[in-house]
């Protein structure tokens, strides 16, 4: 397990502030923040690039604030993979092991073992400057397997390879992470990325971390506006809550939706564009509003769609095939079903709130 308590470090004019944090063992850590977040300094401070001016770090209940990098058995993958270039791939992946003096039998195996596995074998005699990036990060995350480390950190590994070869790879990371039991913590900005390997993710903004959860939890509940934005909501509104019979409605301007659970007061509405759904009729009913659309983005297998309803403008994405049984086109009316449950409210008074500084600790789903 990865306890991080109270870390703070000043680094220029860039600061950590107050980063509490529990990894569970053996689990698969995304890190999602805009860049200058402070993702990668937190993963240089795990490894001991870096000592915090002030808070501890724990594996496995030790303390490893002031041990050396080598100390900690810790494997680092940084962006750009600081393989060695005047040796093979084989040499590099082999590496840690002859520093460790493996016998020669074994580092044999393991890195045969590794290269089946991350399909590198006709590889093994090559030298990194041969290799396409997406070679390169095989052999790196050979290389930092073959020691057998407590804590993987994996920093933007995809930053350098193509959408086939991610998607491949996530695959691979993921089969690998659950074959090892690694406990992984992996900095990205792609959201599909995130979402094909993390079991919890976090949320950096401004040196601090602000949500901690499966990524469904963390997608669908955010906490805040930034979180909401950041992890592509897009519909975000600020309005308030009134009640209304036994339940409660959401007000902004002439716009009502009926909410569930919420306390009437302010409160940022945040829909994500996947759970609207799009109806040919116009009729209109309980959350059901009446538009028209006004702009069709090709995004591959689906379109993002930009809906006018009145003064509040909403985005939603529909499948190629639906776009087309519905003939949409820019211009054609359309109703917007924005069921309860697709509704997700942030109270007026916790985006007052600054990021907490408590613990954010987290349980495997």
């Amino acid at each position: 397990m990865i306890d991080i308590r109270n870390l703070d470090i000043t680094l220029g004019e860039f600061n950590l502030r107050q980063i509490n944090l529990r990894i569970p063992e053996g689990a698969y850590f995304v890190i999602l923040g805009p860049t200058g977040a402070g993702k990668t300094v937190l993963l240089e401070c795990i490894v001991g690039l870096h000592q915090p001016d002030a808070g501890q770090i724990f594996l496995n209940q030790q303390e490893v604030t002031l041990l050396k990098p080598e100390e900690r058995r810790l494997s680092y993958v940084p962006q750009d993979y600081c393989l060695f270039p005047h040796l093979t791939a084989y040499e590099n992946i082999a590496f840690g092991m002859r520093s460790a003096k493996m016998p020669a039998a074994v580092i044999a195996e393991t890195v045969a073992r590794l290269a089946g596995m991350l399909h590198i074998t006709a590889l093994l005699r090559r030298r990194p400057l041969t290799l396409s990036g997406g070679e390169k990060q095989r052999v790196a995350l050979a290389r930092a397997l073959a020691v057998r480390p407590r804590v993987l950190l994996l920093d933007e590994p995809m930053a350098a390879v193509d959408e086939r070869t991610r998607e491949e790879m996530c695959e691979e990371l993921k089969a690998l992470q659950r074959e090892f039991g690694t406990t992984t913590i992996h900095v990205s900005h792609n959201f599909e990325e995130t979402l094909a390997v993390a079991d919890l993710i976090g949320i950096f903004q401004d040196g601090r971390i602000v949500q901690v959860g499966d990524p469904r939890t963390v997608f669908h509940q955010p906490v805040s506006e930034f979180v909401a934005d950041f992890t592509g909501a897009r519909n975000i509104l600020r309005g308030e809550v009134k009640a209304a019979g036994n339940g409660a409605v959401f007000h902004l301007d002439d716009l009502r939706l009926r909410v569930d659970g919420a306390c009437p007061g302010p409160a940022t509405l945040v829909v994500r564009p996947e759970s609207i759904r799009l109806l040919a009729d116009a009729a209109s009913d309980e959350n059901r509003l009446c538009g028209a659309v006004v702009r069709m983005v090709d995004k591959g297998p689906t379109y993002k769609i930009d809906v006018a309803t009145g003064a509040v403008s909403w985005v939603l994405l529909a499948s190629k095939r639906e776009a087309a049984d519905l003939a949409l086109a820019p211009g054609r009316p359309v109703t917007l079903d924005i069921p309860p449950s697709a509704i997700h409210l942030i109270p007026a008074e916790d985006q007052a709130l600054p990021p907490s500084p408590i613990l954010l600790e987290s349980v495997m789903p």
